[in-house]
Order: structure tokens, then sequence, then C-alpha cells
């Protein structure tokens, strides 16, 4: 479980950005295995372009399964809508001293966040015998020729999804404020006692932040964090980026949500720790009745299990459970 404290500075500095650069790592992700399968006509055209153009930094990092890439590659939009020169200026120059902390987590991973390391490619190993600096300007080279060829031709469509998707989650903030707001990112997004807790099998938590940054994405059907619950050089806000609603044209996968229905789903992510009907039924103003029919449902469905103690029963996710909650679509 990832939680961040949301104290007042962070509550006041939460704010949506579009990010071209965040939108051209949301397709190289198409290509991990853990990414959702198939990614349709965008995964083949990410393929071709980082094969046919000899994008080789750029193909090592976003092959194999690394629990980490780094985070450089993602910098800190400075404005609403930040320009992609301006994003790639700040990767090429990326401080070498947090450059060389992001690679080495990739590498040896972090235990405090069951974080785990992989060996790193050789032509990322060779790459870096030339320094990070250079290393950081060939990224951000090869970067740039990935979204002239792939990216850059859809730009305005994808740009007025992640709009029209921010006017939407505004509207949320306006009739169940910023809290209530968070909560519909996605359903590993819960908030209880000020804080915001992300369902994980990575765990941590993040305090004195001074803000939070909300990115959506037309490709990804998780959530993606930036987040550094162990400090590092050059320590940066919270950066998250989650999926746009579907639009009118798209047929993803199912998710939780529409398995589930919204309740139970929300209910499910709720119990990653044990609690009463009583305590389900104040934290998402429900009846204890219709809270008592969707965890009859979830129980007899395998998803929770149900536990006396003295007077009260209570119940907590199944590992099966956790697993569905993380799948980012269900096929």
């Amino acid at each position: 479980m990832l939680h961040l404290d949301m104290d007042r500075a962070v509550l006041a500095n939460t704010r949506f950005a579009i990010s071209p650069l965040s939108t051209a790592i949301g397709a190289l992700r198409l290509l991990r295995d853990d990414e959702r399968p198939g990614g349709g006509g965008w995964r083949c055209r990410v393929q071709e372009t980082v094969r046919d153009r000899k994008l080789v930094l750029l193909g090592s990092l976003f092959s194999g399964s690394w629990d980490y890439v780094p985070d450089f590659l993602t910098p800190q939009p400075q404005a609403p809508e930040n320009g992609l020169q301006e994003e790639l200026h700040a990767v090429a120059t990326t401080d070498r001293a947090r450059l060389s902390w992001e690679l080495q987590v990739m590498a040896q991973g972090v235990d405090e966040e069951r974080l785990a390391g992989r060996v790193v490619p050789v032509v990322l190993r060779d790459a870096l015998e030339r320094g990070e600096r250079d290393f950081a300007e060939r990224v951000a080279a090869e970067l740039h020729r990935l979204w002239e060829l792939a990216v850059a031709p859809r730009w305005t469509d994808l740009r007025t999804r992640m709009e029209e998707d921010i006017t939407h989650r505004a509207r949320t903030t306006a009739r169940h404020g910023l809290s209530g707001m968070l909560t519909t990112l996605h359903p590993r997004v819960l908030w209880s006692d000020d804080r915001l807790s992300l369902v994980s099998r990575f765990r941590g938590r993040i305090s004195g932040s001074t803000g939070l940054v909300l990115t959506p994405s037309v490709f990804t059907a998780d959530l993606r964090v930036v987040i550094d619950s162990v400090p590092g050089p050059a320590t940066r806000q919270p950066m998250f980026a989650y999926p746009c609603r579907p639009g009118p044209q798209t047929r993803p996968g199912p998710t939780v949500h529409a398995l589930l229905g919204v309740t139970r789903a929300r209910l499910l992510s709720d119990l990653h720790t044990a609690r009463t009907t009583g305590e389900l039924s104040e934290r998402h103003f429900l009846s204890p009745s219709t809270v008592s029919y969707h965890l009859g449902i979830l129980h007899r469905t395998g998803l929770i299990t149900r536990t006396r103690t003295g007077q009260h029963v209570l119940y907590q996710q199944t590992r099966r459970a956790t697993d569905l909650l993380a799948t980012p679509r269900l096929r």
C-alpha cells in the first residue's frame, strides 16, 4: 500500500496538467509485459518506430519486467500544458545525481518499497559509460524521434480527449469536493483520514509534499505514480498519470468497476484492511443493509473473507481480490 499525506499545502496545490512527454511515455509502456495485452494499433506503431528508427535506449528501458522505470523520463510539469521542447530540455538536463540515483534504483531495487532490481541490459551500461549527461541527451533525442513519428500525427485528437477528461474531473470536484474527485480516478485510489492511499503490492508513505500533479493518460488503463517515498536527490512532487475516461470510439477491456459495479468495486478496494459493516456504511455513506447486500455478493464470489471477533464481523480482501484490483484491464 502506498500512502500520500494530504495536508493543506498538498490540497491547495493539487492541479491538472497535460504533458506531451508523459503521453509519449504512456505509449512506450504498451511495450511492457505488465501493461494491457495487445494495445491495438498503438502498440504496433510504437514497436515499429522503436525498431525501425533504432531507438535502442528506449527499447531497453521499456522492455523486460522492471519494477521501476526511471522518473526523469517524465519531468515535472510546471504549467497546465507544457511544450514538448521544454520537456525534452528538462530530460536532457536532468540533475546528474538524480539520474544516477534513479538508474541505481532500477538496477538494485529498494527493499523498503518492495521494488525488485534487475540486471541492466548491456546497451544501457555501455551508454552510461559515457556519462550521465550524454545518456540523458541521447534519451531525449530518442524521445523526440518517437514523438514526431508515432505520437505527433494524432496529438490533436489525443489532446482533445485529455482536455475533455479534465473538464469532467473539474465538474466532479465542484459537486463532490476534491477528495470525492480523487477517488474517481481509479478503483485503487482510496481516501481516509486526510490521506490518499493506493492499493498496490509496493509500499511507502509520502509526507511533507508541497503539491500533487494529475496528468490524464490516453494509453494507460492503470494508475501510474511518480513518488519519492524513499528520499533521493532533487526530490520532486508526487505525480499521478491516471486513465482518461473512454472516448466514444474506444472499446477498452472491462474494468473492475464494470465487472463488479461501482459500489462493490469501491467497497472491495476499501477492504485492504479488515472493516465492519458499520465502518463501511459510515465511510461510503451507504445504509448498513445496502453494505450487507454487497458484502454478501463479494463473499460468495470469494473476493472477501468474513471473520467474527467478539460481537463484530470483520470483512477483508482475499489475495484473489487484491490481484483483481491490481489488474489494469480484464480480458
